[in-house]
């Protein structure tokens, strides 16, 4: 069943920018399609409505990296999960295809109203305020294992009527 959620862009914490440079070609390994989504670093968006992550398209097996950005620049061991949308920036906008991105340690995954989203493409239009949306055009399958965020002491919520 298609969705669409709409939402507005949203400061980051500005960690994603530097770090998916040494991440995400430790992702592509497993995953290739993201393989040029490093440069660009990540859009968040606060959506309208909640959405449920507790499903995605893949999920990966936990890597270990060494991030190059983060308060604490010590060695994570950290899973991902991944789900395709189409991200229309601005509204009525142009739709980019793009991935929501569910890192494992990250508080904004935990967050049933917010999104963290990459990109293979510079997605013009993307300033802090503005409206945006995604559309999910099929059912994300794959359930997150139950020790998805045990080790950062997080679960992903469970949604009342999800979408």
């Amino acid at each position: 069943m298609p969705v669409r959620i709409t939402g507005k862009i949203i400061r980051g914490d500005g960690n994603a920018g530097k770090n998916n440079s040494v991440l995400i070609p430790l992702l592509a390994v497993h995953f290739p399609e993201i393989a040029n989504c490093s440069q660009f670093g990540t859009i968040n968006v606060q959506l309208h409505q909640p959405l449920d992550k507790s499903r995605a398209d893949v999920w990966t097996r936990q890597v270990i990296w060494n991030p190059f950005q983060l308060l604490f620049k010590e060695r994570r061991i950290e899973g991902f999960g991944f789900t395709k949308i189409k991200f229309e920036c601005p509204l009525r906008g142009p739709a980019y295809d793009c991935w929501i991105i569910l890192p494992e340690g990250s508080r904004l995954t935990y967050c049933d109203d917010k999104v963290e989203i990459i990109a293979d493409v510079f997605v013009h239009g993307v300033e802090y305020g503005v409206d945006c949306a995604i559309d999910i055009n099929h059912t994300p399958s794959i359930a997150a294992l139950p020790s998805f965020g045990v080790l950062y002491g997080m679960s992903l919520p469970v949604v009342k009527n999800p979408i």
